[in-house]
């Protein structure tokens, strides 16, 4: 029973991950076509500015529903918990757009550039607009409608992108970003009321907004000082290098976060709810802990390590020789989030089991080590390339120990671990090797060729390596597509 309750578990987290990611891939497809135009476009300095706000509003997210979403799914059989959920959310958007609009002033003071103060006064509009859709969009992961969760996500980006193109075309420059983002965000509350029928009542609990603080307040705590972990780096960058070479950093920072980062967020949202409804049943959460850690290695693996490759390839061809200074970032960040997939669903598990004090220790032990590193990095060597260095270093030594207090929770040997990550590591070393000959041979070759040949060849490498050292992994792997295909 446990065994086919973890082969349930990967099938029903492959379909959600499935339809998650056909939204993730029309819609980031669109937003990585978007930022490919807008980075012909606009300026260097643009994306920095505009990465002013967002860093400085990016703290205040944390606070914008105080893990409310999180805690519906937790007490989501509890009497009038949605419509609680609701008016709390909106409520804390509120006060927090004003807070920030009141405060945008020192976010201009802090970076010493005066145009962060109205670029972030607009930006934090964003606050209640979202809190609109985010009750709908937490009832769409409890009913696990990740198919129609599809349609938001798809609407968000196209109109995200398609206001921020014809403004920055017109001469928008760096508010084509800004009012782009205010665009796409109201688009998807609309799309999800239409796809949503709960309405809000008047009515509001206390006892039920207690149970949901309660709950969400020590789930802040971890995304409080996973935020401020992710953060940082730009905030430091934006304050000591400044709008430009932030807007490089930004820029180098957000193909690795596209590409592989939302890929493990995408599962780990899929499954919070699933782990949640069997977070009694230890075995079938510890065997469903190792499958999604194999299934999310085999794929962020490859893409990281092709990505660090290729990133000369990636920049010269897709950005132009404008965004050179992008290379070594991205290759760093690159692997970074590469080595921080690997222990992603970690912390999924902690806050299924109603332990995010788990995550907030191990974040703040990251932010402890990674802040004074950013800060020798921006002030000594005064470089972008010390601070992705920098994160790589951080995430070997957070992913190592995130996956250690893993282990010992659920008693897993870590020989066991490294059995479910060979296949993605026998699978990435034969494919490094394969694009370091390709691009050996062809070093002058136009970008496009090295481009589209290195993730031709390295693909073809790596799955041939799987075919041949791991097979049963990629038939179980088959069977669990054609499971999910077919809604079992």
């Amino acid at each position: 029973m446990l065994k086919q309750n973890s082969f349930n578990l990967a099938s029903i987290t492959l379909r959600g991950t499935a339809w998650k990611y056909t939204a993730f891939y029309i819609g980031k497809f669109i937003v990585f076509i978007a930022t490919v135009l807008l980075a012909r476009l606009l300026s260097t300095d643009d994306f920095g500015v505009v990465g002013y706000a967002v860093t400085a509003i990016g703290f205040l997210e944390i606070l914008k529903e105080l893990g409310i979403s999180q805690a519906l799914i937790y007490y989501q059989d509890k009497p009038n918990v949605t419509v609680t959920a609701f008016w709390l959310s909106m409520g804390i958007s509120l006060a927090l757009c004003t807070l920030a609009w009141v405060g945008a002033p020192l976010v201009g003071a802090f970076f010493q550039d005066a145009r962060a103060v109205w670029v972030t006064r607009v930006l934090v509009l964003s606050f209640p607009l979202s809190a609109l859709g985010s009750t709908h969009e937490t009832l769409l992961l409890i009913d696990l409608a990740f198919s129609r969760k599809v349609v938001p996500d798809f609407v968000e980006a196209f109109v995200r992108g398609l206001i921020s193109i014809s403004l920055a075309v017109l001469g928008f420059g760096h508010w084509s970003l800004v009012i782009g983002q205010l665009g796409g965000t109201a688009a998807a509350v609309i799309a999800y009321w239409l796809l949503v029928a709960w309405r809000p009542s008047l009515h509001f609990s206390y006892s039920t907004a207690i149970d949901l603080l309660g709950y969400g307040l020590p789930m802040l705590g971890a995304e409080i000082t996973a935020r401020l972990a992710l953060n940082t780096d730009y905030l430091i960058v934006g304050r000591y290098l400044g709008a430009k070479q932030l807007g490089v950093y930004t820029l180098a920072f957000r193909i690795p976060e596209l590409v592989i980062q939302q890929f493990s967020t995408t599962v780990a949202n899929v499954v919070f709810p699933v782990l949640t409804k069997i977070r009694e049943d230890t075995d079938t959460l510890t065997r469903g802990f190792l499958k999604l850690t194999r299934y999310v290695s085999l794929l962020t693996v490859p893409l990281g390590l092709g990505l660090a490759l290729l990133a000369d390839a990636f920049v010269f061809a897709l950005f132009t020789d404008k965004w050179v200074a992008a290379i070594p970032i991205m290759r760093a960040i690159s692997i970074n989030k590469t080595l921080t997939s690997l222990s992603f669903n970690a912390g999924t598990i902690y806050k299924a089991q109603g332990k995010p004090g788990i995550l907030t220790r191990l974040s703040l032990l990251r932010l402890s080590i990674l802040v004074p590193l950013l800060y020798w990095a921006v002030t000594g060597p005064a470089s972008l390339i010390a601070v992705g260095w920098v994160q790589v270093g951080v995430a070997v030594v957070g992913t190592t120990v995130n996956i250690i207090v893993a282990l010992r929770m659920l008693r897993i040997s870590f020989t066991h671990l490294l059995v479910t990550l060979r296949p993605a590591l026998i699978g990435g070393a034969w494919l490094t090797l394969a694009v370091l000959v390709f691009l050996h041979y062809l070093p002058d070759a136009n970008p496009w060729i090295q481009l589209l040949g290195g993730t031709m060849v390295g693909g073809l490498v790596y799955f041939g390596a799987l075919w041949l050292f791991q097979r049963e992994v990629l038939l179980e792997v088959m069977q669990v597509l054609h499971t999910a295909i077919k809604g079992k």
